[in-house]
C-alpha cells in the first residue's frame, strides 16, 4: 500500500489521480494526430497506387485485387503509428505507446470510410480523425492507475470501432 508522502512541516502532500498536461503539450499531440494523419494517407494512397495495386490487380491474380486497399492501409498505420509514439515521446507525453496502439487501432479501417473522397478530403478527414484520436487517448492514458487507464481506453476503442462502423 502506498504511504502518502509527508513534507517536512508534516503536512500530506495530495497526488491528483491523474498526470497534468499543459496546454502546449495538448496542442502539439493535436499536431502529432494531425501529422499522423496525414502521413498515413499519403502512405496509403501511395502504397494502395504503386505497390500493392500494382502486385495484386494483375490478370494473373484477380482474386486478391480486393484485399490491395486492406493491406496498404496495414503497412501506413503501422509506420504511421510509429512515427506518431517517437514524437510523443519526444515532446514527453505519458504512456505514448498507449495512445498510438489505441489511435491505430481504433482507426484501423478508417479507409472504408474516406474510401469515396477525392484525395485532399481524405487527407484532411484522416488527419482530423487521427488528431481527435490522439488527443482522447492521450486523455485516457494520462490516468496515474494502469488498470484504469487500459480498461477506459478500450472502452473508448470499442466505442470509436463501433461508431465507425456503423
Amino acid at each position: 500500500m502506498k504511504e502518502p508522502v509527508v513534507q517536512e512541516d508534516f503536512s500530506e502532500v495530495k497526488t491528483l489521480p491523474y498526470v497534468s498536461m499543459t496546454q502546449r503539450e495538448f496542442v502539439s499531440v493535436l499536431l502529432t494526430g494531425f501529422g499522423v494523419g496525414i502521413i498515413v494517407t499519403l502512405l496509403y494512397l501511395l502504397l494502395n497506387t504503386f505497390v500493392f495495386g500494382a502486385v495484386l490487380c494483375r490478370p494473373q491474380s484477380t482474386g486478391d485485387c480486393s484485399q490491395a486497399p486492406n493491406y496498404a492501409m496495414i503497412v501506413a498505420i503501422v509506420i504511421g503509428t510509429i512515427g506518431g509514439v517517437a514524437n510523443l515521446a519526444r515532446i514527453r507525453i505519458y504512456r505514448p505507446l498507449m495512445v498510438g496502439f489505441a489511435a491505430a487501432i481504433a482507426l484501423w479501417a478508417a479507409h472504408n470510410i474516406t474510401s469515396g473522397f477525392a484525395w485532399y478530403w481524405m487527407l484532411l478527414a484522416l488527419g482530423v480523425l487521427f488528431a481527435l484520436a490522439y488527443a482522447v487517448f492521450t486523455w485516457a492514458a494520462r490516468i496515474r492507475n494502469f488498470i484504469l487507464a487500459l480498461v477506459v481506453t478500450v472502452v473508448l476503442v470499442v466505442v470509436t470501432r463501433w461508431v465507425l462502423v456503423s
